[in-house]
């Protein structure tokens, strides 16, 4: 996408020019390119095919201690044009914020990340539909109950960019991919579903087969699940229903979080809060997480660093607003979220432990397996209390085995409590809430609280 590549770079200093010539102090520029191919599938066959050539431009105006931005999709001269002109009308209206850190002018030292997968320019149809009949065929062999396997796979090809008006620029190739498999299972007793998201940088090593083995299992043993009383029970939390009290724990580490008093980790930093086996680190920088990159949407170079160590809070998430708000320095958490800009941890890795997965459930002695939540929320974030549903597979454990399947029930908890004296797993995944990539162990906690039960 060499062309191509050049194009948005043009777009990108078409903006910078434009809004030079209109008086503010300066102005960046984020941008995408990418080619987006998609395939679905259903009934155990690949039903829709697409690629389509996605773009957008954000433009940011700086003008003294106020900025705006404005997001288009469109690298077409006259509408970069009219774009930035309002962008500039609507910065010279807003009022001074005296917390605002004026323009990026300090050097950046952005790394060069090899994020891209270069068989993605050689692919074919066929290597997709060989991929995901591989995974269809997988999730079919482990039984004859399984009736359906669909899903999709969804990979981006391209570049992104920063340039700004101060001299700052990066362009860097990156790869994508994510998937989802949805399979269902049936007998006399009825049907039962389960489902899997997830994420690699390259082709060859999405793991479509693994993922569609673990989730017919998951849908043939959730066969045949009864209705449990809802209380508290010991539990072990699978990879993917890991992922959620991890992200909320990334919101309570944001430092947007901290000033606007939405956190239950306010004024917490060098406290003992979590399990000493806890531990989390930012890590922006490995070339297989979906999450990596050189630099977040101010232009500051991305960081690793830690978040919690064994447990203490180490630090919070800064972009360069709230890092000035706060009186330290970013460390290039800033992105969009919800149409605002948002301090974040987008590259979340919870350090492994010791233990096995098998081995967390064999220490249960009356518990459950948990496989996914999904619709979790804060119930109050200034307590981190959560709530929401179990999703694709809820298990029952006796004497350290798996004896059976429950229906789904609604837990109402707070992350403290179920990760104060928490156990990880010694292996690992790539997770992707919310398209995120986020590295997650299974964990092993002492209790979760549900409060009532469901209707399937």
């Amino acid at each position: 996408m060499e062309f191509e590549t050049e194009k948005i770079i043009e777009a990108a200093q078409c903006a910078i020019n434009r809004a030079k010539t209109a008086g503010v102090d300066g102005v960046y520029v984020n941008g995408n390119l990418n080619k987006v191919y998609s395939t679905r599938f259903a009934n155990s066959a690949i039903h829709q095919n697409f690629t389509n050539i996605g773009n957008n431009l954000m433009i940011t105006v700086v003008n003294g201690l106020k900025n705006t931005n404005v997001t288009i999709n469109t690298l077409d001269e006259a509408e970069i044009a009219r774009s930035v002109d309002y962008a500039v009308k609507v910065v010279k209206l807003l009022p001074d914020d005296p917390t605002f850190p004026g323009l990026l002018t300090d050097k950046q030292d952005y790394k060069k990340l090899n994020l891209n997968d270069p068989k993605i320019k050689n692919l074919t149809a066929d290597d997709v539909a060989d991929k995901i009949v591989a995974g269809i065929n997988t999730g079919h062999e482990y039984s004859k109950k399984v009736q359906t396997v669909s899903g999709n796979l969804n990979f981006a090809d391209g570049v992104s960019i920063f340039i700004s008006s101060e001299g700052l620029d990066n362009v860097t190739a990156d790869t994508s991919m994510t998937s989802t498999i949805n399979i269902m299972s049936e007998d006399d007793s009825g049907e039962s579903r389960s489902n899997s998201d997830f994420g690699h940088r390259k082709f060859d090593q999405l793991p479509i087969e693994t993922e569609a083995a673990a989730v017919a299992e998951r849908s043939v043993n959730g066969l045949n699940a009864i209705m449990i009383d809802p209380k508290a029970y010991p539990a072990v939390l699978d990879f993917q229903a890991a992922a959620t009290p991890a992200i909320f724990t990334g919101f309570a580490l944001s430092a947007q979080s901290i000033l606007d008093h939405q956190s239950y980790l306010i004024d917490r930093v060098g406290e003992q809060v979590f399990s000493e086996n806890m531990s989390i680190v930012n890590d922006p920088h490995d070339p297989h997480f979906l999450s990596s990159k050189p630099m977040d949407i101010d232009g500051v170079a991305s960081q690793k660093y830690t978040l919690v160590n064994k447990g203490v809070i180490e630090s919070y998430a800064h972009n360069r607003l709230t890092a000035s708000r706060m009186g330290t320095y970013s460390n290039g958490c800033s992105m969009q979220m919800w149409g605002e800009t948002f301090s974040f941890p987008y590259a979340m890795k919870m350090k492994p432990g010791n233990k096995t997965r098998e081995q967390l459930i064999s220490e249960i002695d009356k518990g459950l397996l948990i496989t996914n939540f999904h619709y979790s929320n804060f119930v109050d974030p200034t307590r981190g209390v959560l709530t929401g549903m179990t999703k694709d597979g809820l298990f029952i454990i006796e004497n350290g085995e798996i004896v059976g399947s429950a229906r789904n029930m609604r837990y109402t908890d707070g992350i403290i409590d179920m990760l104060s004296n928490a156990e990880f797993s010694k292996e690992v995944i790539q997770a992707v809430p919310w398209s995120m990539g986020m590295e997650v162990p299974a964990i092993k906690i002492d209790s979760i609280n549900f409060s009532s039960g469901t209707t399937h």
